[in-house]
């Protein structure tokens, strides 16, 4: 697989420029795409799997209805032993696709949609979560930023002002946590995306 050719670097992370805000915002962006994407793609992929597992109850329900025939003893049934054993032949034949319907069903539902909900599940949902936690600590710290450019400059505040500036090393840290483990997981999600796009084909190809 080609390399993705963009990556947040986490050193920049300290930093946080307007370059790297800048670079942060199309990650943003293409994550928010993946997300609709995947969500979209998983909604045909259970279509598909519906469709399949629809057609496992509509041959068992073939089969049994042919089965039936017999049983409806017709007053004028004389003479239909040959229908009775030519469809109790093809009650059979369909059972065994019925067989086959269902078994591909259940292949569909682990190798095909099962992947990808679990991708949405935990690296979509991660991402989203990171964000949020990302956001807040960066609030926090430009809210401790602003309080600490307001305090008057007169001597008698010292304490007031070296306990501002521990609040906003306190939240400067916080938020450069945040946001290395934000700018790792949408790294990977670069990466975890081309597997996950191609996982359920693989599934699906292979079920078939």
């Amino acid at each position: 697989m080609p390399a993705v050719h963009h990556k947040l670097l986490l050193e920049d992370a300290l930093q946080d420029s307007p370059q790297t805000r800048s670079l942060l915002s199309v990650f943003e962006e293409d994550s928010g795409n993946l997300t609709e994407y995947t969500n979209q793609l998983l909604q045909t992929l259970q279509r598909v799997f519906g469709a399949q597992s629809e057609m496992g109850l509509a041959t068992e329900q073939l089969s049994r209805q042919l089965l039936d025939y017999e049983k409806k003893n017709f007053a004028l049934g004389k003479g239909d032993e040959e229908v009775i054993t030519t469809l109790q032949s093809f009650a059979k034949t369909v059972g065994e696709l019925n067989s086959l319907h269902s078994g591909l069903a259940n292949q569909m539902a682990d190798s095909m949609v099962f992947p990808l909900i679990q991708f949405r599940e935990k690296d979509l949902t991660e991402i989203s979560t990171l964000k949020e936690i990302f956001g807040i600590a960066t609030d926090e710290h430009e809210a401790a930023m602003v309080k600490y450019s307001r305090l008057p400059k007169k001597k008698e505040n010292e304490k007031l002002k070296a306990d501002m500036m521990k609040e906003v090393a306190y939240t400067r840290r916080k938020q450069h946590q945040a946001s290395l483990q934000y700018y790792c997981a949408l790294n990977a999600l670069q990466y975890r995306k081309r597997v996950a796009m191609l996982e359920p084909m693989l599934g699906y190809t292979q079920a078939q």
